[in-house]
């Protein structure tokens, strides 16, 4: 059952790489910036900031309005202002029994109202200002959106591909056993060696196989998560390419890691663009103690129905409007929107020494993940020399079984060490670009 298991699962490993797609890591990324709902959500949110932007800058033109209204009334106000609109006022209509006791009129009004803004105690201008921020602000948060999503993608294509090399090690390490089982066979029928350890090699050989397993559970596993940073269905399989791994590359000073976070960094500038909105609102509430300047025109146009008698007139204006006391409430708002700017200073300083610690801690880990790549290596290269050895040792009958078996364990482990060190360098090395805000683009 055991080996109908392991040819089933050879087959089903074939047929998945003849229908794979061949997928690269800048493909990756490609397909995770178009399919990801988050980044259309963010995209949606910046057109509605730039829309946002336009009515602002909207409040600074003149607005225009007409006006129809169909009026009839016998109030005696009424009557007599409509008379004089429609400018059909007689003198007869000056007698008693008219004024108090008029007959009930008809008056068409259309009325074409313009009112221009000069100041409005800074209301336009603070609003334009602050809808800039707003769209500033948005497009930060689709850039930081951005940046996640590529190190979200690069790792979950990393992990697929070390999963995938770790089981290529752990088959390696199952050939190897296999073949020093047939070796631990030979001893046993030429009686140089004990049943025993015949007995030890195939549990070591059994174990190896239920590891095998594992490993291309974790391949699956591996594939289903990225299709989920890619947005892909679930099921789709890839032929992933390998990536490069440089780890002899001259690594700038950690200081000039942290400028170009302090620089670069979207969540950063997304807080330092929060302060500038957080000024404007200061900025408004002093406005409000300013005076209100508008200026307004109206034409109007009366009648007494179609083809009836008419009249028109027009009137301009300036407004003057001095707030002179409101209930302490506009101190009260200054106060309020000082308070909320120096809390937002605060949290920029905060934020600005956070990304810097980890930016450092980025920094030492892809310093330590270097060293950890150098060190498995030699061990590797350590371990398979001693395989070799011990390997020789126990066909001449000069060691035990524990020692070969102790000795194929070493180095699957060495292997698996330096796999790990390998892509935990690359990984280090992708977040360090994520913590500076450079990953997926050249800053310059």
């Amino acid at each position: 059952m055991r080996v109908l298991a392991l040819l089933l699962g050879v087959l089903v490993l074939g047929w998945a790489s003849v229908w794979a797609e061949p997928l690269d890591l800048t493909r990756a990324k490609k397909i995770a910036l178009e399919r990801n709902p988050q980044l259309r959500a963010a995209q949606a949110q910046i057109e509605a900031a730039q829309a946002g932007v336009r009515v602002a800058r909207s409040r600074f033109f003149p607005r225009i309005d007409l006006r129809e209204v169909y009026q009839r009334s016998d109030s005696p106000v009424y009557v007599f202002s409509s008379k004089l609109a429609q400018q059909y006022f007689r003198a007869e209509d000056f007698q008693l029994d008219r004024l108090n006791y008029p007959s009930p009129r008809t008056d068409l009004v259309t009325e074409l109202s313009v009112t221009q803004p000069i100041f409005n105690r800074g209301r336009e201008i603070v609003g334009y200002r602050k809808a800039r921020l707003r769209e500033e602000m948005a497009h930060l948060l689709r850039e930081g959106l951005k940046q996640r999503i590529l190190f979200e993608t690069e790792r979950a294509y990393l992990e697929l591909l070390l999963a995938r090399k770790r089981t290529e090690v752990v088959k390696a390490a199952l050939d190897t056993a296999r073949a020093n089982l047939q070796t631990v066979k030979s001893r046993v029928e030429a009686g140089t060696a004990l049943r025993s350890d015949l007995l030890q090699a195939e549990v070591y050989v059994a174990a190896l196989e239920r590891e095998f397993l594992a490993a291309k559970n974790q391949v699956e596993v591996a594939r289903s998560r990225l299709n989920v940073v890619l947005g892909m269905p679930l099921e789709t399989v890839w032929e992933p390419k390998e990536v490069s791994f440089p780890s002899d590359f001259a690594l700038a000073p950690l200081p000039e890691w942290q400028e170009k976070a302090l620089k670069y960094r979207p969540d950063l500038l997304l807080e330092e663009t929060k302060l500038k909105l957080a000024g404007e609102e200061v900025r408004g509430a002093k406005f409000n103690f300013w005076p209100a300047v508008n200026l307004r025109g109206v034409y109007e146009y009366h009648s007494n129905g179609v083809g009836g008698v008419s009249g028109d007139a027009f009137t301009v204006w300036a407004q003057f409007d001095f707030n002179l006391f409101n209930g302490f409430g506009d101190r009260a708002r200054l106060a309020q929107a000082r308070a909320q700017e120096t809390a937002q200073a605060e949290e920029v300083r905060h934020y600005r020494r956070r990304i810097k610690h980890e930016v450092e801690k980025a920094y030492l880990e892809v310093l330590t993940a270097r060293k950890q790549v150098q060190v498995t290596k030699a061990a590797v290269a350590q371990a398979e020399e001693g395989l070799r050895l011990v390997e020789k040792r126990y066909r001449e009958g000069l060691t035990i079984i524990v020692e070969l078996l102790d000795a194929q364990t070493a180095l699957k482990r060495a292997r698996l060490n330096y796999l790990d060190a390998l892509y935990a360098f690359r990984l280090a090395f992708s977040e360090l670009l994520f913590r500076t805000g450079s990953l997926g683009e050249e800053k310059k």
